[in-house]
């Protein structure tokens, strides 16, 4: 093969040959890219969900990044990490993606852009950084702005679980500034895809808001179409007027109904999941007065007899009558005495109100911040066969409940309970629930009303689902729903705000996540389960071994060239002598 080579090139037209292949070689690589990703949670690496997606791109979409100009060195991260994945979604997409990064400072003026941001929910945050006048406090914009034609839609680049370090003698919490960043480049692969995805929507999924069983619809109800709005049709069905529930429903949504549910309602939803509709239901089996908490500082949760028993048992879980406290819990204020003739208000732990752990093994609830809970009860599995359940959310591992009737005194707050007392560990609160479901009005169906629903469907009446279906059940009927606005001037605060309203949980991001599961048949969502393991170096020991490596660097490479010099030129010697 030498040999023949070496002919090759000393003949009278070898190094024309050779200029030729290597052009050859060169439109072949043009033509037929290939990259290899070594990672070992494949960073770099598109889901087919996402490829397929970005083959099928069917006008130009443009995205604009705000991370440009001087940023602090983990805001550098995200930046490189932003622009990797949107180079990787450019060679699927190609010239139907165009991405811009803009450095924020040229649209800080501009007031309608900023109300734009604003529109999304995009606000700038403050950060300390060292720039070149030393240490100043810069506006920082990690956000990107989809485009399409007249349309826009906002991402926050940043958003995702908050990760703490915790000091072990004292117990304090401090955001670990890596780790979070990490968490949110995890969801990059997500956000953008997802964007891309609604942007190109040329009719939005129709949701269903279900009544006729004491269902909320008042201000409490404000940010469930706020959040809805902008990816949904949301619409009300009046579950005891409607003879059927329409399949033109992507989803039902049923929220802390307070009421019974006749045989006859229930029946609707049945056949409507058994023709293969989607349900999200967010129960309360106990009702907990606040209004009587709050004027008499004490309350007795009773059963409200939903009569929704059978039904659930029937698709594979239990909702208990119990209430469960926790100790890691959202506080509220409480008066703990008098000065000077005025109340004492000062917030304290309450434990009815738990702030629920989503699990990190599924698409729905993984890099999620905790979700606030209030007045939860605690969930139990049912064994039914071809149904797979998947835990969404959970109490801490510092948990415990009571049965009913339960008291809730705000007194007991103003004691220190026993910690020890909390023996229970990740009581279900949610879970999603997955299979070809069995009707639960199977047998006891009289052929009159079966004949109205295959009238209705234009479909043989279903005693199982006959594709794979979903559903979410969640323990917790207030989840869902934001607080009274203090005035009627003001807008209802958001779902997810703590009674201090200092913090702000992930209830909007669990609603909007689990009716992207249940209704959107992309599979992007499933883009959520990537992982990207974040690499620290350990800073003691790079302290402890600083010089020596930096001597190394710096030694080791010149005595190598003068190393290959002293053996070049014995190997001259040798030859030559």
């Amino acid at each position: 093969m030498k040999k023949a080579f070496g002919t090759l090139l000393n003949s009278k037209f070898g190094w024309l040959v050779l200029l030729v292949l290597l052009v050859l070689v060169n439109v072949a690589a043009a033509y037929f890219k290939f990259r290899i990703d070594l990672t070992g949670e494949k960073r770099f690496s598109l889901s087919a969900p996402t490829k397929k997606l970005l083959q099928h791109i069917d006008s130009t979409i443009t995205v604009d990044v705000l991370l440009a100009g001087e940023l602090p060195a983990d805001f550098r991260k995200l930046q490189v990490s932003t622009k990797d994945l949107l180079n990787e979604m450019k060679e699927y997409a190609g010239k139907k993606l165009v991405y811009n990064f803009i450095n924020p400072e040229t649209i800080q003026k501009d007031s309608a852009y900023q109300l734009m941001l604003a529109s999304f929910d995009l606000l700038p945050t403050a950060r300390e950084s060292q720039t070149k006048n030393g240490e100043e406090k810069v506006m920082l914009y990690p956000f990107a702005v989809v485009n399409r034609g007249d349309k826009k839609i906002g991402i926050d680049l940043l958003k995702g679980k908050i990760v703490y370090d915790v000091d072990p003698i004292n117990g304090t919490r401090q955001i670990n500034e890596a780790k979070s960043i990490n968490a949110a480049e995890s969801l990059l692969e997500f956000k953008i895809a997802d964007a891309i995805d609604k942007i190109q929507q040329t009719k939005k999924p129709l949701i269903g808001y279900a009544v006729g069983n004491g269902e909320p619809t008042g201000p409490e109800t404000y940010d469930i179409v706020r959040s809805l709005e902008k990816s949904y049709s949301l619409q009300i069905i009046d579950l005891q007027k409607n003879p059927y529930i329409s399949k033109d429903f992507s989803a039902l949504l049923i929220v802390r109904p307070t009421q019974k549910f006749e045989d006859s309602v229930k029946l609707k939803i049945d056949q409507y999941i058994m023709q293969g509709g989607k349900v999200l239901w967010s129960l309360d089996n106990l009702d907990a007065n606040k209004d009587s908490l709050a004027r008499l500082a004490s309350t007795v949760a009773f059963d409200m007899g939903l009569n929704l028993d059978d039904q659930l048992f029937k698709y594979g879980v239990r909702i208990n009558r119990d209430l469960v406290q926790d100790l890691q819990c959202d506080m509220v204020p409480i008066v703990i005495g008098q000065t000077g003739g005025q109340p004492q208000i000062q917030p304290i732990p309450f434990n009815y109100y738990p702030l629920l752990t989503p699990a990190n093994n599924n698409a729905i609830t993984r890099n999620m911040e905790p979700v606030l809970g209030q007045y939860v009860n605690s969930m139990d599995t049912v064994k039914v066969a071809d149904i797979k359940k998947t835990l969404l959310l959970s109490t801490s591992e510092n948990s415990k409940f009571v049965s009913t009737p339960a008291i809730i005194s705000l007194n007991e707050l103003k004691t220190i309970e026993d910690p020890k007392l909390y023996t229970k560990k990740f009581l279900p609160a949610a879970y999603l629930l997955e299979g070809k479901f069995n009707a639960a009005f199977a047998h006891r169906t009289s052929q009159e009303t079966i004949n109205l629903f295959e009238q209705w469907y234009k479909a043989p009446f279903k005693i199982k689902c006959d594709e794979p279906n979903k559903m979410i059940v969640i323990s917790d009927g207030d989840i869902l729903l934001n607080k009274y606005p203090q005035t009627q001037q003001q807008e209802p605060p958001p779902m997810g705000l703590s009674n201090s309203q200092q913090q702000l949980y992930a209830n909007r991001t669990f609603l909007l996540n689990a009716l992207e599961y249940l209704v959107n048949p992309s599979g992007i969502i499933e883009t959520r389960n990537k992982d990207i393991t974040l690499r620290l170096l350990n800073k003691t020991k790079v302290e402890e071994e600083k010089t020596k490596w930096q001597i190394i660097n710096i030694a080791v490479p010149v005595l190598l060239v003068i190393a290959s010099g002293f053996i070049f030129q014995q190997i001259r010697k040798k030859k030559y002598s």
